[in-house]
């Protein structure tokens, strides 16, 4: 009896208690966005409104505040927003990102284009949570150890030595203003600012990132506040925070891994319907995708980044396509009649020892090349990529549209 009362009156309360309007059911962090797109003023105004169920401790160490990145990829601008010492952070800050862009032409010559909101431009906001310098358990042996050499160090330092210490540590300060008289040099507090600014990042820790497509279609309603009245807006949006190797939507159906992979479509087609043996296979590529992982440590080596489509006859490179190089980025695509490469078959029974090779390389500003991931597609291949090859050559004339991911 004394266990139904406790279960009924857990039963009822539980049902009385109500959640605010503002709180959802969902307990992940989430992030709010608003995207206004000004037509007029040719620009992207962003706003990251806030952030909620965050949180409060990484491991044994408690978090101070939080930092929003918001970025335009592709593109090189990048805003954050102040910090907040508040588990659900309320920042209302907007950020202009310009949709004008100035390209270089020959004898100095600059033309300004107006570039558009498409499928394939993102908006990606990250939180950082800023980290307290110390733990929450204080280890009390490691203080006593600390401390044990600076009270036997006066009785074991003579005055002589002193003496000596003391003038070194007088000699460091002018060795300092002669190197910056000399080799002009900044001072101590440029090296103490970038110190300070060093230990700022290494606190950070990434929570999660979000990606917003910036498809036309998400743009139906109008801004509370519209300063054109052709300026629309995605509406106040609520997003959750994914870990930052699958920062892109739809990763998981996809099966993407943090090296990235490219949708391909494989055609076998005749050139002569009467001639036997006259089949030729084509792979084309359509899109790339990227994590936001593999785009951040890409930029950070300040390096261009390519793809390559190779033929393998019997070991043999015959035939080669390679892009142009770009920059890092989560998202491209490629026009598939100009970004393919074509293995012929001369004789009937020539496509079992030919295969496709597909290389994802970056390649940084020394010149040094690193592969970032790659496959072949073959007759003697497993898994999904040996799939798309018996299903071209079953098909004839049809195109077989693959996502294949990096190894």
């Amino acid at each position: 009896m004394a266990l139904a009362r406790i279960k009924s009156f857990i039963d009822t309360s539980l049902k009385t208690v109500s959640t605010p309007l503002d709180r959802t059911v969902n307990l992940e962090p989430e992030v709010g966005i608003r995207i206004v797109h000004s037509i007029n003023e040719k620009a992207l105004h962003v706003t990251v409104l806030g952030a909620r169920h965050l949180p409060q401790n990484f491991g044994f160490t408690r978090v101070n505040s939080y930092v929003v990145k918001v970025k335009l990829i592709p593109g090189k601008e990048k805003f954050e927003t102040t910090s907040k010492n508040e588990s659900w952070p309320q920042w209302n800050e907007e950020f202009t990102f310009p949709l004008r862009k100035e390209t270089k032409q020959k004898f100095g010559k600059t033309k300004v284009v107006e570039e558009e909101i498409n499928g394939s431009r993102f908006i990606v906001a990250t939180l950082y949570a800023v980290l307290e310098d110390k733990p929450l358990i204080a280890t009390e042996k490691k203080e006593e150890k600390a401390s044990s050499p600076t009270k036997e160090s006066p009785k074991k330092g003579s005055k002589k030595k002193d003496g000596q210490g003391a003038s070194s540590d007088n000699q460091e300060p002018t060795k300092n203003k002669l190197f910056g008289q000399f080799f002009n040099k900044g001072t101590d507090k440029s090296a103490e600012t970038a110190a300070t600014e060093r230990k700022l990042f290494d606190k950070r820790r990434t929570v999660g990132a979000t990606t917003i497509s910036l498809d036309p279609k998400n743009f139906t309603g109008k801004p509370p506040k519209p300063k054109h009245p052709s300026d629309v807006s995605t509406g106040d949006m609520w997003r959750p925070l994914r870990p930052i190797a699958s920062g892109i939507s739809g990763a998981e159906e996809r099966k993407e891994n943090k090296k990235g992979q490219v949708e391909l479509s494989l055609c076998q087609e005749k050139t002569n319907k009467n001639e036997e043996g006259s089949e030729r296979l084509i792979l084309s590529l359509h899109r790339l995708k990227c994590s936001l992982q593999t785009m951040h440590e890409h930029e950070a080596l300040k390096g261009q980044m390519y793809i390559k489509m190779s033929v393998v006859d019997n070991g043999r490179v015959t035939h080669f396509w390679k892009s142009d190089r770009f920059a890092p980025c989560v998202s491209m695509k490629f026009a598939p009649d100009l970004a393919r490469v074509v293995a012929d078959n001369p004789y009937q029974g020539a496509l079992k020892d030919v295969s496709f090779v597909v290389k994802f390389v970056s390649k940084n500003k020394l010149g040094k090349k690193t592969t970032v991931g790659h496959f072949a597609i073959g007759p003697d291949v497993g898994g999904t990529y040996g799939e798309q090859w018996k299903q071209a050559l079953a098909k004839s004339g049809q195109q077989i549209m693959k996502w294949q991911a990096f190894e």
